[in-house]
Formats: structure tokens, C-alpha cells, sequence
């Protein structure tokens, strides 16, 4: 029929505003036939909207619950290790240029002689048994520090048997290198009495056990490794507590204006957390490292990554011969040298008994350093350890505690390290400061 429209179906539909918790949503049906009539069919429903409200609500909640238990383990791991984190921090500050404040804090034991040359230095020998003859009987010489740049003269270790510990005292020799003049004896640690010796020695023992090694426990070491732990932890909470959920970058990393009180305390301890927490992780990983049994921890983990030399390698050892004598400590100075010929010897360890060897640590130019251990008896080199010839998992496990000392990037790590040192109590400073002060106000607050 001219004129009359196709017969076909259409569907439209709409959405009313809400009312309350429910929305009206409608479906209009229109349906034309091939004689021109026209049928409208309207469906009107209702859905309620209370569903996802609950769910937002519900995860919200789950969300404020989260932060405030993780906020709880933040404040309650702050207030009982602060102050052990502190003390560790100030005294690491306090001994990265322990040797120039030592020889500062000690200029008659520690005076260089006026003129010496490296050329001018007496054979090694000599003043080897310049030294022995100042050891005390009973007491047994340990091991050598030779000069260099912070410490001009050769430093002599020695043992005393002591009674009620497991080592003995520790005491140091002074041997001006060209003129063989020897100063000391000096008392540097004694397990009984940690704070007996000189203030650095006291210091350094108080940052690596608290004092707290007197006992065969070595509370001071579990205590510090394990509140390291927990500290890193801390330090992880704190970040996600910190991290602006609206990209809110801007105000994370600033103070507010005029703050004064409350929200200066909370914006100092929010940016001095955000900015050094990275490199508070890295101090407090590489000290566990230092630390059973986190250091068969680290060395597992990391050989499951890259094969450790220590894991496989054997102790080295001497192979005593009837009626021969021990080399002299000249030798084995030669006998590295030529293993090494462009380091310089730092250290040099005795035999510890009868199979022990001479362990030479040089300095090769590496952030870490070489050791070769010489068989007391016959000169050989039992073995050279490196960076020559390291794996991967060598060398992670060898910048651990040049990290930690600040050693790695020779000067300005120095100093980054020494402006570390005061962030953990700058951090106990100001969370005590917030949870006392917020204490005080909600005591007050129930008072009246």
C-alpha cells in the first residue's frame, strides 16, 4: 500500500535519576505493522544500586583496616628499635674516619717519624722483631697492618689470654717504619670490658654488638641483625604508608609552609623517610650480611643465582714438614707480591696453629680486595682470591661490606655514609614526637 511504513521493531532505552539507593531504568518496545498500526509496549524496572555501594564500601573499610594495622607495626617497631638503631647510627657516623680521629684523639702513640720515605723503610723483619720483643709472655702475635695514607706506621696485633672469655685481649703495637721505634702497648678490645678501650675502639665495638657480647650468646650481634630485620621491614610499611594514592608527588617530597608542631614533625618524617629509606635498606642489608645466620642466608640466596666461590672452595691450609721452620714474614711479603705484582699488601695474618697459613689482604685497585694465603712451611701459594677471576655471586657478596662502610666510592661515599648515620635517630625523633604528642592530645581529649 503506497504510503504505509515497513513493518519492523525498534528499542529504546533510558535511565531515570536515582532516588535514594535504587535507579529506574525503562525499555520502550515499538513495533510497527505492514498496515500502519503501531503498538508501544513500555517496561519500567527498578535496580537497586545498594550492591556496589556495599562493595566499595566493604573495600574501603578492608583498605583504612589494612593501613591501620600496618601503621600499628610501623609505630610498635619504631619506638623499640629506635633508640638501638640510633645508637647504631651515630656511632657509624662517628667511626667512617675512625684512624685520623683516633690519631688525632692519640698524637703521642700514633706520631709518625718527622722524615720517612717509602724507600727509607726498614726490612719487614726488623721491625717484626722490634715487636716481639715488646709482646708480653703469653701473648701471641696476630697480625700486621701496614702503612698507608691514614695510618703511616705498622700497626702489630696481639692476643693476652684473659680468663671468663672466649678471646683474648686485644692489644696494638705502634712501629715507626723507618726509624723501627716501637710505642705501646694499648689495650683495643677486651670481650669482658668492651668500653675499656681507647674511644674509637669503644665506639666500633659499640656499633657492631651494644656492648652486649660478653656472653656466649652474643646478645648484641642477634640483637642488632634481627632488629635489622625488622627495621627493613618497617622501612617497606613505611613507604606504602607514604605513597600518594592520587600521584600527589609533589606534596610527598615537601614540607608544608608555616607547619609548625604536629605536621612539621609528620612532614619531616615523611620526606626524611621517602628520601633515605633506598639507602637505609642498603646499610641494613649489607650489616645482616656481616651477621650469622644471615650470612649463610645471603650467600645460599645469592649462589642459588650465581655460583660462590666460598661455598665449594676448602679452608687453605699448610703441610707441616719435620724440622722446618716457619718462613719468615719478609718472604711471604715477596712471594705475594710476585702472585700480585701491582697490589700493595695491607694486612697480613699469622697462622692461627700448625696447618694455618700466612692470609695477605692487597689492595689491587678494586673496590674489594685480594687475599693470597702462603703455606707457612714451604712458600707456596696455596690460594689467590679476587676480583680476578670472581663470579657474579663473588662479587655481590664482596661489595657488601665496602657498601656498608662507605669504601666503595671512596670519598663522597664516606660522607653520604656519615650523613646517614644521623637519619635513623632524626626518624625515632620526630615518630616519638607525633605518637607522644598524639597521646597527650586524646588524654585530654577524654578528660573533658
Amino acid at each position: 500500500m503506497p504510503g504505509a511504513s515497513a513493518p519492523g521493531i525498534g528499542c529504546m532505552r533510558t535511565r531515570s535519576p536515582s532516588s535514594g539507593n535504587h535507579v529506574y531504568e525503562s525499555v520502550v518496545f515499538r513495533w510497527a505493522g505492514s498496515n500502519g498500526d503501531e503498538w508501544v509496549l513500555l517496561y519500567v524496572f527498578m535496580r537497586s544500586m545498594q550492591p556496589d555501594r556495599n562493595r566499595r564500601h566493604t573495600m574501603a573499610s578492608a583498605n583504612a583496616q589494612l593501613r591501620n594495622v600496618l601503621l600499628r607495626v610501623h609505630l610498635y617497631i619504631g619506638l623499640v628499635l629506635g633508640p638501638v638503631l640510633s645508637i647504631a647510627g651515630l656511632t657509624g657516623s662517628l667511626i667512617v674516619f675512625w684512624q685520623p680521629i683516633d690519631t688525632a684523639l692519640n698524637p703521642d702513640l700514633r706520631a709518625p717519624d718527622l722524615i720517612c720515605t717509602k724507600s727509607a723503610f726498614r726490612p719487614v723483619d726488623e721491625l717484626v722483631a722490634a715487636v716481639q720483643a715488646k709482646i708480653p709472655a703469653g701473648g701471641r702475635l696476630t697480625s700486621l697492618d701496614f702503612p698507608d695514607h691514614e695510618r703511616p706506621l705498622l700497626w702489630a696485633w696481639y692476643q693476652m689470654p684473659t680468663s671468663q672469655a672466649e678471646w683474648g685481649d686485644i692489644y696494638t703495637l705502634f712501629v715507626k717504619p723507618c726509624s723501627g721505634e716501637v710505642t705501646g702497648p694499648r689495650l683495643w678490645n677486651s670481650q669482658p670490658r668492651p668500653w675499656g678501650g681507647p674511644l674509637m675502639s669503644a665506639l666500633i665495638q659499640l656499633h657492631t654488638s651494644l656492648w652486649l657480647n660478653q656472653w656466649s650468646v652474643l646478645v648484641g650481634n642477634h640483637l642488632l641483625s634481627f632488629g635489622s630485620v625488622l627495621a627493613m621491614g618497617s622501612i617497606l610499611v613505611g613507604y606504602y604508608l607514604w605513597w600518594p594514592s592520587r600521584g600527589n608527588w609533589r606534596s610527598a617530597f615537601t614540607l608544608k609552609r608555616g607547619a609548625h608542631g604536629i605536621r612539621l614533625h609528620y612532614d619531616l618524617h615523611k620526606v626524611i623517610g621517602a628520601c633515605a629509606g633506598g639507602l637505609l635498606l642498603v646499610s641494613l642489608f649489607t650489616a645482616i650480611s656481616l651477621y650469622e645466620p644471615w650470612t649463610q642466608v645471603i650467600v645460599s640466596g645469592v649462589n642459588l643465582l650465581s655460583p660462590v666461590t666460598a661455598v665449594e672452595a676448602t679452608s687453605p691450609v699448610s703441610t707441616p714438614r719435620e724440622g722446618q721452620e716457619t718462613i719468615s714474614v719478609g718472604r711471604v711479603i715477596a712471594i705475594t707480591k710476585a702472585a700480585l705484582p701491582s697490589g700493595r699488601p695491607m694486612t697480613l695474618e699469622f697462622p692461627v696453629d700448625e696447618q694455618g697459613t700466612y692470609m695477605v689482604t692487597v689492595d689491587t685497585g678494586a673496590v674489594w680486595n685480594s687475599q693470597v694465603s702462603v703455606d707457612q712451611y714451604s712458600g707456596a701459594v696455596v690460594r689467590v682470591q679476587g676480583p680476578q677471576a670472581a663470579s657474579a655471586g663473588d662479587h655481590v657478596l664482596a661489595w657488601l661490606f665496602p657498601l656498608h662502610a662507605g669504601k666503595a666510592f671512596g670519598l663522597p661515599g664516606r660522607i653520604v655514609l656519615v650523613i646517614l648515620g644521623v637519619i635513623p635517630m632524626s626518624l625515632y625523633v620526630t615518630g616519638l614526637f607525633l605518637w607522644w604528642r598524639k597521646r597527650w592530645i586524646s588524654r585530654v581529649e577524654d578528660r573533658l
